[in-house]
């Protein structure tokens, strides 16, 4: 089994901190002995004088017995001198051993000083859930590394946070706009088998209305199918011209709009991003059947590209519908396959609506600003 103590962080920190003030402490310990034993090498060979009964030692004056020869009092210098290096190497080695034992206490406490954001950092980490992304942990003081990472995770959560709340209005709004055309199905088919009476004609009613709602589900399924495959990294990102986009879509939904009695006119304006075909066009095809739906007959149906002038490019589409209150509104599976496309092209989705003045959808994808702009390239009419 393996010990977690010495593999902690701040272990190995309080180590590193002790081994350099060790190593460097050791070392002004040892640079010090020896420049003490050289200086009392240097005296006891240059700078002793004898004078009769006195001996002169650097700035020291001894009083010796005058029997004694110079020889002798050099030898009775060098065992005071080697008396004194021993008893300072002994000194110099508990202090060197009391320096490695401070300087690993200090280091501890230093180190856990130092990362007690951090384990602030892991304690939030571990107590957010996938269900409440709502913790943050808004780390306070200098603007150091710490501070930034917190930051940076804040953020990311913030990021993870919106992510997951569009998943779950995604996967609510599939699941109802799902079920509606089924239920449609179902009814109608079962109406019919119940009926015995049932002629060839009330069969090709329901038939009608089975393909109806099964090239629904169809639509659907192939948007949802374009956003995932994009999402997982399985389209490569190409040029894309949004403006021949907008006309191929103007064109495919002209003869719906022509029944619905609404007018399409195409605003393709150049503009060229990298993204995903199949889901930008599934995109726009979306915003297109929901403003077909939503306008009333004799009604025009804008559908525009474009760039902005902060480098930003657009895909819109405005109706002359009756509005509706974003806020509360999710637009269904369509709106949510939009917004989703959006996001997983680093870009956003707005809507400019007012209340029997008609509403404006816009995808803005990536230019070079941060963010993108507020304004309605299509302004409500």
């Amino acid at each position: 089994m393996r010990l977690k103590f010495p593999r902690s962080i701040r272990f190995r920190l309080s180590a590193l901190y002790s081994a350099v003030a060790f190593g460097v402490g050791g070392i002004v310990l040892g640079l010090v002995y020896a420049a003490f034993r050289w200086q009392l090498t240097r005296q006891t060979e240059t700078r002793m004088i004898v004078r009769g009964r006195q001996i002169v030692l650097g700035d020291y004056t001894l009083v010796i017995d005058p029997r004694l020869e110079e020889a002798q009092v050099r030898t009775l210098e060098s065992l005071f001198n080697q008396f004194v290096l021993e008893q300072l190497a002994r000194y110099i080695i508990i202090a060197v051993v009391l320096l490695f034992v401070v300087s690993l206490v200090v280091g501890w406490v230093i180190a856990g000083r130092a990362l007690a954001p951090m384990d602030r950092i892991t304690q939030v980490a571990r107590e957010i859930e996938a269900s409440d992304l709502s913790r943050r942990i808004g780390l306070g003081g200098a603007d150091d590394e710490l501070t930034r990472m917190a930051a940076t995770f804040d953020g990311m959560l913030d990021r993870l946070e919106r992510a997951f709340r569009s998943q779950r209005r995604f996967l609510a709004d599939t699941s109802h706009d799902l079920r509606t055309p089924l239920s449609v199905i179902r009814s109608n088919v079962e109406v019919t088998l119940d009926d015995p009476t049932a002629n060839l004609d009330e069969w090709r009613s329901t038939g009608e209305i089975v393909v109806r709602n099964a090239t629904r589900m169809g639509t659907m399924i192939d948007g949802l199918l374009a956003a995932a495959r994009f999402e997982g990294g399985q389209a490569a990102r190409v040029n894309v011209d949004l403006a021949a986009l907008v006309r191929q879509v103007a064109v495919d939904h002209s003869p719906t709009a022509t029944a619905a009695g609404v007018v399409i006119e195409p605003i393709p304006a150049a503009a060229e991003v990298q993204g995903e075909a199949v889901s930008l066009s599934r995109a726009l095809t979306n915003l297109v059947d929901n403003g077909i739906r939503v306008s009333p007959p004799g009604a025009r149906l804008r559908i525009a590209s474009g760039r902005d002038g902060t480098g930003w490019s657009y895909l819109a589409v405005a109706d002359q519908g009756p509005g509706f209150d974003p806020e509360r509104t999710t637009g269904g599976f369509g709106l949510s396959i939009v917004e989703q496309v959006a996001q997983l092209h680093n870009g956003a989705f707005q809507v400019h609506t007012e209340a029997g003045q008609g509403s404006t959808m816009v995808i803005w994808l990536p230019g070079e600003g941060d963010e993108a702009p507020a304004t309605n390239p299509l302004p409500l009419v």
